[in-house]
């Protein structure tokens, strides 16, 4: 080994300008989430004409939405452990690949009993693809990009969402619901087979993983002035310590584990109760129901809005917690507003499309923070996890909703208890940022946030 060198990956990214590899590898997990965010929500636009073709009650489909939710919440918690152990590419890819042959196969559903296996099985893939997307984009992307770039990849499962809408209310009317799961199985193999050949693995893996060859080549192409010879390393990081649940509780991390998940617990509570009631209250409320269709589409793109929004604002701050706090209580004072709002039509809708900024916004900011908190050779299974945990609340949500409704409490009302978790998710992402100011402290006065949680 006489005449090589160490060279720092983190750093030799981050010092680069962004390379063709870092926008291939990039633009590729944006154009997978589009597919995954359309694919995710395809039941629900179907839901109303399968039911109708099947000649049964759209409320039976209420087992479907939910084993999807399920399969969702088990496949982040599953393959964020395994991509850490064998890779990203494999696992994006595979996953992709599974859930558009599953997706194809749902197109050929006979019964709501064979749905409910297929959007299960759906889900695990769907489900498993969100942590090694964030994963993958994060650590392509140099430090002063990063939140920004992790930002834009989750707001592509809503753009995926939201313009699925609208290409459903175009197919299913030319090609049934039958039609819409071709074409919604069709586009990720084929995507799957452009990342086949295009897609890299993460250069901090392979470093991690101890295939320095591979890994040199890819840094060498992302920073030519790298000397030929130079052997990839990431400082801090331990080729031996594996990916396990127990990992994301280890080297000071508890504290920050358990502040994220209760974080994307309540988080993804409120945009899921939201999403599911939300027109149905306005209906109860005497709203028409165009009005709360389009208070609906107005949430999504304030999410996708929001997320772009608190993504170039926490690059461009040492400390991107009070930035996301700010926009909790911004979406907990208009959902205030909005309760007060009702009759109103106008300022209803703005102040929907508000919710979204601050609420949905926010979760593509902490999952920047997840994606920063963990280790390479654990940071997909702490951001699978973490979103796992969230889905846990995506579920109960629309339960929550649900049984609120059963007991006759008033649409306002209900509407206006979505206030307390948003508030409380502001104070936990405020906790963390007291605990990583501490850790601050102890390793490194004066560090900001992003170089305490960055830990390569």
């Amino acid at each position: 080994m006489h005449g090589t060198r160490g060279v720092d990956v983190a750093e030799a990214i981050d010092k680069a300008p962004v390379s063709a590899v870092q926008k291939r590898a990039i633009g590729l997990c944006i154009a997978i989430a589009v597919i995954d965010g359309f694919d995710a929500q395809s039941i629900g636009f179907a839901a109303p004409r399968i039911a109708e073709d099947w000649e049964t009650a759209v409320s039976s489909f209420g087992p479907v939405f939910s084993l999807g939710l399920v399969g969702m919440m088990l496949g982040g918690m599953i393959f964020g452990p395994v991509s850490d152990r064998i890779g990203r590419r494999s696992v994006i890819i595979g996953c992709t690949v599974m859930f558009g042959v599953l997706t194809l196969v749902t197109s050929q559903a006979q019964s709501v009993e064979t749905l409910m296996a297929l959007r299960f099985l759906t889900g695990l893939g769907l489900g498993g693809i969100t942590p090694n997307l964030i994963a993958l984009a994060a650590e392509y992307a140099p430090a002063r990009l990063r939140t920004t770039v992790v930002t834009v990849v989750v707001c592509a499962f809503s753009v995926g969402g939201f313009a699925g809408g609208f290409i459903a209310a175009w197919l299913i009317p030319a090609l049934g619901w039958r039609g819409l799961f071709i074409i919604g199985g069709v586009i990720p193999l084929a995507i799957a087979a452009v990342a086949y050949r295009y897609l890299p693995e993460s250069v901090r893996y392979l470093t991690v993983a101890g295939r320095t060859e591979q890994a040199a080549e890819i840094v060498r192409r992302i920073n030519p002035s790298i000397p030929p010879g130079s052997v990839p390393e990431l400082p801090g990081t331990t080729t031996t310590e594996k990916s396990s649940i127990v990992s994301l509780f280890a080297d000071g991390r508890t504290t920050r584990t358990l502040i994220l998940w209760a974080v994307f617990f309540m988080n993804l509570l409120v945009i899921y109760f939201v999403l599911s009631w939300m027109p149905s209250l306005f209906g109860q409320a005497g709203l028409s129901s165009s009005t709360a269709l389009i208070a609906t589409s107005l949430f999504n793109l304030g999410g996708v809005v929001g997320g772009i929004v608190i993504g170039r604002l926490s690059d461009t701050r040492d400390r991107p917690f009070g930035t996301i706090a700010t926009a909790y209580v911004i979406g907990a004072v208009f959902i205030g507003i909005t309760a007060l709002a009702f009759d109103i039509v106008p300022v209803l809708l703005v102040a929907v499309f508000l919710i979204g900024v601050g609420v949905s916004g926010s979760q593509t900011g902490i999952s920047a923070v997840a994606a920063a908190t963990y280790p390479t050779n654990t940071r997909a299974t702490g951001v699978g996890w973490a979103y796992g945990i969230g889905r846990i609340g995506s579920i109960i949500g629309p339960t929550l909703g649900g049984l609120l409704i059963g007991i006759g409490l008033a649409p306002v009302t209900i509407f206006t208890l979505t206030i307390i978790p948003t508030l409380l998710a502001a104070v936990a992402i405020m906790q963390l940022a007291r605990v990583v100011a501490d850790r601050s402290g102890t390793k490194k006065p004066g560090a900001s946030s992003a170089e305490v949680l960055e830990t390569t």
